[in-house]
């Protein structure tokens, strides 16, 4: 007879723009014992409604749950999710943390690394469950597997602290325009949360008990407005979820760091974002991660393996590099560039006659910008076009100067003072534009 008994510590994951630190998950003790249910009730979290943008159906986010392969799995999953609205008012004495309604999960046998992998799927899947702690207890025979899971906040705090996430959202929702596009809705909520969090520069990714844990939530970044790439991550997936658009977060790393970002589906079809690499104070640097595909990404990001591709020892956290921590359950094939944010947006060079270039150079300089940024079309070598603009004669981009500064009347592009950036991954290139 297989018996099982231990406490789990649940998926906590952290990070940031080069490092990112993360709680593993490891076995401490037993299940608490059961106590009457009807001694101290548990009270339902009914938030206060939720407002949309007309004209936009909402989506929930299930692609974690869809890849779960056992329906045990499945199970403890929509048991869980039901549990995390019932919250017992007071603390239990063996934990200090606020019970919710144990979950009793009969004929169904569940491994601690399926019980870690649902866990995760939870976390997935729902970026707006901000409240659960890392405390799970955990109970499995031949015949049956108990959870018993926990919330950081009182259920009073709960509700007041989700109110008041989805006011902040509710005040999102009601700048977004009827009718746009997917991409248009996509970039709205991009750049408000670059310009409304700022990155805690404070985290400690040695010992992250010193850490605040809402900065690693969806709750943090609205609402406090400071967060790490988490609560990027979880923000962004929440927004874009309340406004029709399917997405997901996707863990790896990044500078030999933990890091997670997000994948959008636009269009039928699935793109990378990154927000927290794309909060940067440059303006032109802004979208360098944004709608990319997977070979864009690859270059400085690495992904996890799909928890199916690693043992359930590195589930655990036993062996290996992996674990419930840094592991995906649903990654989708990015291989579209059509929607990246400057192959959109910016004007594109597609030959020297610079048609576009100059219409976009003109309209920046009307508004007396301090950068231009331009895209290099795929048809054209990158590094000689950056020659041919800005080193060798002709010099074309300076003739571009020249067709403006004639249609300007009180003042002109300083031709003599222009600097250039040249980024080749993106293709584009951002020119420093001054003015006499």
């Amino acid at each position: 007879m297989k018996r099982v008994l231990s406490i789990i510590i649940a998926i906590l994951l952290t990070g940031c723009l080069c490092s990112c630190g993360f709680f593993e998950m490891f076995p401490i003790g037993e299940l608490p014992h059961r106590t009457d249910e009807t001694v101290v009730p548990y009270r339902e979290i009914v938030p206060d409604h939720l407002t949309y943008s007309e004209g936009y159906q909402p989506v929930s986010s299930a692609y974690s749950y869809d890849a779960l392969p056992k329906q045990g799995e499945k199970q403890l999953y929509q048991r869980l999710l039901e549990s995390c609205y019932d919250i017992s008012p007071e603390k239990t004495e063996e934990t200090e943390r606020y019970a919710m309604p144990r979950i009793d999960l009969s004929g169904y046998s569940l491994s601690e690394a399926e019980v870690r992998t649902v866990s995760k799927a939870i976390t997935d899947d729902h970026p707006e469950i901000f409240w659960l702690t890392g405390t799970i207890g955990y109970y499995s025979d031949d015949s049956m597997t108990a959870i018993q899971i926990y919330s950081n906040y009182s259920p009073e705090e709960v509700k007041t602290r989700v109110n008041a996430m989805r006011a902040v959202a509710n005040e999102f929702y009601a700048t977004v325009p009827d009718g746009l596009s997917e991409p248009e809705r996509e970039i709205m909520v991009h750049d408000y949360l670059i310009d409304h969090i700022g990155y805690d520069t404070e985290i400690d990714t040695i010992n992250l008990d010193n850490n605040n844990p809402d900065t690693y939530t969806a709750y943090g970044a609205l609402v406090n407005r400071v967060s790490v790439c988490e609560g990027y991550t979880r923000a962004f997936q929440m927004l874009v979820n309340g406004l029709g658009i399917d997405c997901v977060g996707v863990i790896g790393r990044s500078q030999n760091q933990m890091h997670i970002w997000n994948a959008v589906k636009l269009n039928g079809d699935w793109y990378y974002v990154d927000p927290t690499w794309d909060d940067q104070e440059e303006s032109y640097a802004r979208h360098l991660y944004c709608n990319v595909n997977e070979r864009y990404l690859l270059e400085d990001h690495t992904i996890a393996p799909l928890f199916h591709q690693i043992e359930d020892d590195e589930i655990n956290g036993i062996k290996g590099e992996y674990s419930a921590g840094l592991m995906n359950i649903f990654v989708p094939d990015c291989t579209a560039d059509e929607l990246f944010y400057y192959k959109q947006k910016s004007p594109c060079l597609r030959n020297y006659d610079g048609a576009e270039i100059k219409s976009g150079l003109l309209t920046a300089a009307e508004d007396q910008e301090d950068h231009f940024v331009f895209y290099v079309d795929e048809s054209m070598d990158y590094q000689t076009a950056i020659t041919d603009l800005f080193v060798d004669y002709p010099q074309h981009f300076f003739t571009y100067i020249n067709a403006v500064n004639n249609s300007l009347s009180s003042y002109s592009i300083d031709e003599s003072n222009v600097g250039y950036i040249a980024h080749e991954k993106s293709r584009i290139v951002a020119v420093e534009l001054h003015y006499y």
